[in-house]
């Protein structure tokens, strides 16, 4: 037998569990079509049961024979087909797929059983139960249930990764005709059966994600013989560890022929097709001009990476030398190029990370650059630099030709900083003009914004950043943080280049496509349009009220909101253990208290909260357990405050009851919470997020409650910012009622707005518009204030205390935003 025959050797690492797009394609698609059935049964409820009852009436048209022979068929399947699935893998001793059906089986079920008695009954034609009467199959007529059909397809969804695409086909075949057959014979009705799928997309798409599956890739003996009969005799193929890989890139793979040359080998398949999706539709929802490519193929997508490489060879860029693109059998395709000894620039010591590396590096960026040839991820692990010194350029897949302004000056950018995290701004700025000239250098300065980097760049130089700002915290712990002192890379590397190449200063690209104008313009049409004109009724009653008001004492609730936003700044204070600056922390207030009267919940303050405190300087998980903490603080101070308030009032009024009934869903919450950690703890992605992710964000939130309890000082001013925001609002819902003629004691006026408040808090509105001033009025009318006297107090009371906070608050986020504070 000649050379050329024998069999290529294949060495391949062990394959371990990968998360796919593709279940998180699925979980989004699910969990997208569950919503809207939730809210088509709730939200439209008459309608829901109306043209339910109208399928069901098509269904009892029919003869009943044939409807208890669907019914049968159905469960007949339903029965076996799970068994069957279950005997062939336990025979097979194919234990992994076992594992991930039976809990996805499990959650699926739960998950249904939940919705279809808390969210779906009520929707349901009241005529169902009757239907059901007399009739059935092998068992009753209301098997198989939605819930057992929710099971099922979490075990098909689950089972997919180990199943060829004809089984799999199958499967899914099999289950929504079971669904179908079921509706059609009046068993389920139509909305339980679409919430049971969509649940069961969702359950076995969730446990694929934290579990793992295998990966949607070709085998190695696939792509070796795709590599022989396309002309290259393979004698040896070799797939590179883990850490040589790049995820969402392909699979790597080093071939030896049986000539002796080496070829290096990058496989694309379904996954990486998947992975790009996400990357294109996240782009296109944030960006302007995303400038992406259109969908491709794993085939597709190879030869166009292969005439990339062609392209930018003849632009006189050092590149790897392409040798063809191949289909490989299973949907995949390749990308071969010719293989020399090289590591990556990010693999190199500093000590080899040399100024003639990068200058090299440059010039074939500048050549690039000069054929309008964007790369689009360009990054050091993408520039493979040999033994000699000399660099060359890898990776084209996203590559565009013709590329406009914004995908070469990102280019520039993305390099520049990602070397710059390396080697530091000023070196990293001076190879690159020394590589580039200054006109191309200069052509950066308006996307050094994270912006303009692709994600693994964006979240190195946040890490850069984070330590910087890390490293100044521990080498001046006891100084005051200055607002907006964050270290910056990008700002810093801005400086260098307009320094080294003599630029001038310009503005940042308007890269986003959703800015803090256009969101906030959304928000405030929402709140006028759903919230503000339906309070626009009560105005003439406010301006009746207001002629015959005492002036002074409505004069006097004005420093209330001035007051109130000092009261948070010290609650903001006692909850970090570094110093803030009182007067941005202070602006920021008043801009968090306008982000809160247009979000639900106070989110977009909290957001606020945090993004100051990191732009100062603070560690992310300090700054986020400090939000926490404020929120904590805010919910103890109001319990706390309403106890001593109703016990010191001394009245109880029968027309107030708040009846939760907490307790039915307590179970749930339980089950929902245990199961949620038994998938952390028990699967190795769940236990790799707790190590990478939770615990530390644990130990920083840790340091930062230690902090601040070693100083008193910060828990008295703590309390006392926490404890004075809902008092200093009792005062002025006792100025204005006292200003508009109503006569109660203060002790009643602080429960009534304790007891409104606690209301207000449940309704899903901003600043519980609506729901406060109903309760307000209720309360205080209850204990004995004139209608007309409490309407007026409380609407002149939410003018000067809600309504006052919107200008004042819009100016002090542009305030705080020009200058750099968030």
């Amino acid at each position: 037998m000649s050379q050329g025959s024998l069999a290529p050797v294949i060495d391949v690492p062990p394959r371990r569990a990968v998360r796919r797009a593709a279940d998180l394609w699925r979980l989004l698609v699910s969990l997208a079509a569950l919503v809207v059935t939730v809210l088509l049964a709730v939200a439209t409820r008459d309608v829901a049961r109306a043209v339910q009852q109208g399928l069901l009436s098509t269904a009892t048209a029919l003869p009943s024979a044939l409807r208890d022979g669907l019914v049968g068929t159905v469960q007949v399947v339903a029965m076996l087909a799970p068994i069957a699935a279950l005997a062939v893998w336990c025979v097979r001793r194919r234990v992994e797929p076992v594992m991930r059906v039976v809990p996805a089986a499990a959650l699926g079920a739960l998950v249904a059983w939940s919705l279809t008695h808390l969210a779906l009954v009520r929707s349901r034609p009241d005529a169902w139960p009757e239907v059901l009467v007399g009739r059935g199959g092998l068992v009753q007529a209301g098997w198989p249930s939605a819930v057992y059909l929710a099971a099922c397809a979490a075990a098909a969804c689950a089972a997919g990764p180990w199943l060829g695409a004809r089984r799999r086909r199958e499967l899914w075949s099999l289950t929504f005709a079971c669904a179908v057959l079921s509706v059609a014979a009046a068993g389920i009705v139509p909305l339980d059966a679409v919430a049971a799928l969509a649940v069961g997309g969702a359950a076995g798409s969730a446990v694929l994600l934290l579990a793992g599956a295998p990966a949607d890739r070709p085998a190695a003996q696939a792509v070796a013989d795709a590599l022989v009969v396309s002309g290259i005799p393979v004698a040896t193929l070799r797939e590179l560890p883990s850490e040589g890989q790049s995820p969402g890139e392909g699979t790597l793979y080093r071939a030896e022929t049986t000539a002796g040359s080496r070829v290096a080998v990058r496989v694309l398949a379904a996954e990486d097709h998947n992975r790009d999706l996400f990357h294109r539709l996240a782009r296109r929802t944030l960006l302007r001009h995303p400038a992406d490519a259109t969908a491709q193929s794993p085939l597709g997508a190879a030869e166009h990476e292969l005439l990339m490489l062609v392209f930018a060879a003849r632009t006189g860029a050092r590149v790897d030398e392409p040798v063809m693109a191949y289909p490989v059998a299973g949907g995949g395709a390749l990308v071969a190029t010719v293989e020399k000894d090289a590591r990556p620039l990010s693999a190199l010591t500093d000590e080899e990370t040399t100024d003639h590396v990068l200058i090299g590096v440059w010039t074939s960026v500048a050549r690039l650059q000069e054929h309008r040839l964007g790369h689009r991820a360009l990054r050091p692990e993408h520039v493979l630099v040999e033994s000699d010194g000399e660099s060359r350029l890898s990776a084209f897949a996203r590559a565009q030709l013709n590329a406009p302004p914004e995908v070469l000056g990102s280019d520039i950018a993305e390099l520049l900083a990602t070397t710059a995290v390396r080697i530091g701004p000023q070196r990293a700025t001076a190879c690159a003009l020394a590589g580039l000239g200054p006109e191309l250098l200069a052509t950066a300065l308006p996307y050094l914004q994270p912006l303009a980097l692709m994600g693994p760049a964006r979240r190195e130089v946040a890490r850069y950043d984070q330590a910087r700002a890390r490293a100044a915290g521990q080498s001046a712990r006891r100084r005051t943080l200055r607002a907006g002192g964050r270290p910056s890379l990008l700002s810093d590397l801005a400086v260098e280049v307009r320094t080294a190449g003599g630029a001038p200063q310009v503005p940042l690209a308007h890269l986003a496509r959703f800015t803090w104008k256009s969101a906030l313009g959304l928000a405030g049409a929402f709140l006028v349009l759903h919230l503000v004109l339906p309070q626009l009724a009560n105005a003439p009653a406010a301006v009746d009220a207001l002629r015959d008001a005492h002036w002074w004492w409505v004069l006097a609730v004005l420093p209330v909101t001035f007051v109130s936003q000092a009261f948070s700044t010290c609650l903001q204070w006692g909850t970090i253990p570094d110093r803030l600056p009182f007067g941005p922390t202070y602006q920021v207030q008043f801009a968090s208290s306008f982000l809160n009267r247009i979000t639900p919940s106070n989110v977009g303050g909290m957001a606020l909260n945090l993004r100051y405190l990191q732009k100062t300087g603070i560690e992310t998980g300090a700054a986020t357990a400090s939000v926490g903490l404020q929120s904590l603080a805010g919910a103890v101070s109001n319990a706390v405050v309403a106890a001593v308030f109703f016990a010191w009032a001394g009245r109880r009024h029968g027309g107030v009851h708040l009846d939760l009934h907490a307790s039915r869903y307590v179970l749930w919450a339980i089950a929902l919470a245990l199961a949620a950690g038994g998938l952390l703890l028990l699967t190795p992605p769940g236990r790799r997020f707790l190590h990478d992710k939770v615990w530390p964000f644990l130990r920083a939130a840790g340091s930062t409650v230690t902090g601040i309890a070693a100083e008193p000082a910060k828990v008295v001013v703590g309390v006392t910012g926490a404890l004075g925001l809902p008092l200093i609002q009792i005062v002025g819902l006792a100025m204005s009622l006292h200003a508009l003629g109503g006569d109660l004691p203060f002790i009643q006026v602080g429960a009534a707005y304790m007891a409104a408040r606690l209301i207000a808090n449940a309704a899903p509105v901003p600043g519980g518009l609506g729901a406060l001033e109903a309760g307000l009025v209720a309360g205080l009318t209850t204990l004995g204030v004139a209608a007309g006297a409490a309407t007026s107090a409380v609407l002149v009371y939410r003018l000067l205390t809600f309504w006052l906070n919107v200008p004042l608050g819009a100016l002090a986020l542009s305030v705080v935003r020009r200058r750099g504070y968030v």
